[in-house]
């Protein structure tokens, strides 16, 4: 009885329990919901936010994910010699770039060394480009040789990108480097042609605007907008390239024979202005510019070294008094050697006299003292006014760069004086530049028209080809007066005759300059200032320019030797040299000789 008693009991207990009800408060619930609304709410604003606000914004950051815009570069236009030898081109060479993102951190030490032994790079810098946080991607090794990239490739890494761009090289290397230039790591051109023509040789650049995949390459099913790059123009030079490798070597040749600082030789057409030869030492080879001193690969001595040309410049100070009247071929002066101006005394380069001599025998003797007597017959007016003409203390327009305009102190000039019009009768106190010293006495030879020198003969854009037509600038002197002073050069070349006869056969020999040949020469002896004033006691610059023939020339040729240290006239050096170049170029232009020349006393 007892235990049925304790079994209902327990039984009403629980029956008791399980009949009690749980109630929530009604403020809990209320708050439970509108929680949940502000939630939804939430929710609600930032889709709007997103979908109708930002859509725009987040449309344009997408598609820039996927969407860029690269440039197309442009291929540099060749450069040719007038044969259409290729002296500059551009090769594809693939670079090295790196994606630091892609780079995983524990890999990027060991890649860092693998890759700096090919490269030639230091492993630090190359893992700092590899974990440049900061780069999208950046440049490590440009112009790789192609065994170098195929081994990178072979690598087989995401984050390194090889990427073909073009570089520029010179086949030829040193050969006429002057007048090429050079270009410098980003294409841009940094001297001779590749600088004064570089706008039109880089061309243009394009761009293409894509959606790219994660390697970074475009997805060809996508829309393209593509703006074609255009290549640059083709240059093809005056340069001959037998004229130009002949006067290279004669020059080389001539330097190392005298132990000469350096040198010039040009060649131009008078009737034209063409430039057929131009070469100075020391040459440089475009290609590793950056082995040689700035002054060597930025400019071209021809013209932008300034010098005194000494007695060269008297072929000026006859045809300018000539051209004004002042004096003519039969004129007579006396030349005692040494006379007194101003209170200071000008003489001879030997001190000796040479009687009453003309106009052509100012020529033939080199006379300082014939010089500044015709140039007082002449006066200041008219002497400058005709030195400006030929084209001295401006530039010639000839299609280089860093070209100088020289030094002329005319009446006007704050620096005039009447001793100046003396010295520069024969070459001193008056500086220009081989080109300009050239180009006058070409006039001489093409009737006395003034022409503008140039290296470009024709310019290639795509099809479409522009010859350089020849320029005349100006008459400078009469066709008569430069027909008289062409016949005293003849006669002054074969005074210098004897020197290159003995220079080849070891003996002293009556002799045309170029047997055979009618030329037209002058020698010169120049002084080098020194700064403070005078000139160099020790060294000279040794100089010939003239023509060939006399008469409707083929060819205006210049040599200028610098500082020969066996010889300090300095002429000795370059007649053998001026003699070289116009014998090798009568033959290479098969001009016929003259048959009746048979002595260098016949009458002219």
């Amino acid at each position: 009885m007892a235990t049925n008693t304790t079994v209902q009991t327990h039984k009403r207990r629980r029956s008791s329990s399980s009949s009690q009800r749980v109630t929530i408060p009604h403020w809990r619930i209320m708050a439970l919901l509108g929680l949940a609304f502000l939630l939804i709410l939430r929710m609600v604003l930032r889709l709007g936010e997103l979908q109708v606000v930002q859509s725009a914004d987040l449309a344009d950051k997408a598609q820039r994910e996927i969407n860029q815009q690269v440039t197309l570069h442009p291929s540099r236009g060749l450069i040719t010699d007038r044969h259409g030898n290729v002296l500059a081109m551009d090769i594809e060479r693939e670079s090295l770039w790196v994606v630091p993102a892609q780079i995983p951190a524990n890999r990027a030490p060991q890649l860092a060394l693998t890759l700096a032994p090919l490269i030639g790079r230091d492993e630090r810098e190359i893992l700092a480009a590899l974990t440049d946080p900061d780069k999208y991607w950046l440049p490590i090794a440009r112009w790789l040789e192609p065994a170098v990239a195929e081994r990178i490739e072979m690598l087989e890494e995401p984050g390194l990108r090889l990427i073909y761009e073009p570089r520029r090289i010179y086949p030829q290397n040193a050969f006429a480097s002057q007048i090429i230039g050079a270009t410098n790591f980003n294409g841009d051109g940094i001297s001779g042609v590749e600088s004064y023509y570089n706008t039109a040789l880089k061309g243009i650049t394009g761009t293409l605007t894509a959606e790219f995949d994660p390697v970074n390459n475009p997805i060809a099913i996508a829309p393209q907008e593509r703006r074609p790059a255009r290549d640059g123009v083709n240059l093809r030079l005056t340069i001959d390239p037998f004229i130009q490798h002949m006067v290279e070597d004669a020059l080389k040749a001539s330097v190392e024979q005298h132990n000469a600082d350096g040198g010039t030789i040009l060649v131009i057409e008078p009737d034209t202005g063409a430039i057929r030869g131009m070469a100075s030492w020391p040459p440089f080879d475009p290609n590793r510019y950056g082995d040689y001193p700035s002054e060597v690969y930025s400019r071209n001595p021809a013209v932008s070294d300034l010098y005194e040309p000494g007695s060269t410049f008297k072929i000026i100070t006859v045809a300018a008094g000539m051209e004004a009247g002042a004096f003519t071929a039969e004129t007579l002066i006396s030349d005692p050697g040494v006379v007194n101006r101003f209170g200071d005394q000008f003489h001879n380069w030997n001190h000796g006299g040479n009687g009453m001599i003309d106009p052509a025998g100012v020529l033939y003797h080199s006379s300082n003292v014939g010089a500044l007597q015709l140039n007082e017959m002449t006066g200041a007016e008219n002497f400058y006014r005709i030195v400006r003409d030929f084209g001295f203390g401006a530039s010639t327009g000839i299609d280089l760069g860093g070209e100088e305009q020289g030094i002329v102190h005319g009446p006007s000039s704050p620096f005039f004086n009447d001793v100046l019009l003396l010295t520069n009768s024969y070459g001193q106190g008056i500086s220009m530049t081989p080109l300009q010293l050239t180009r006058a006495v070409a006039a001489i030879a093409n009737d006395g028209m003034l022409m503008r020198p140039y290296v470009v003969e024709e310019i290639c854009d795509a099809d479409e080809c522009t010859v350089t037509e020849p320029t005349e600038v100006r008459q400078v002197v009469d066709p008569g007066v430069a027909w008289t002073v062409r016949r005293m050069l003849v006669h002054s070349a074969n005074h210098y005759a004897p020197v290159v006869w003995a220079s080849r056969t070891g003996s002293w020999a009556d002799q045309w300059l170029v047997p055979g040949y009618q030329v037209g020469a002058k020698t010169g002896t120049a002084s080098i200032p020194i700064p403070g004033g005078g000139y160099d006691p020790s060294f000279t610059i040794g100089s010939v320019v003239g023509f060939a023939p006399a008469e409707e020339a083929r060819y205006a040729v210049l040599v200028k030797i610098d500082r020969p240290k066996d010889d300090i006239w300095g002429v000795g050096t370059a007649i053998p040299v001026f003699y070289e170049v116009v014998d090798e170029l009568m033959d290479y232009a098969r001009v016929q000789p003259d048959p009746g020349l048979v002595s260098p006393s016949q009458p002219w």
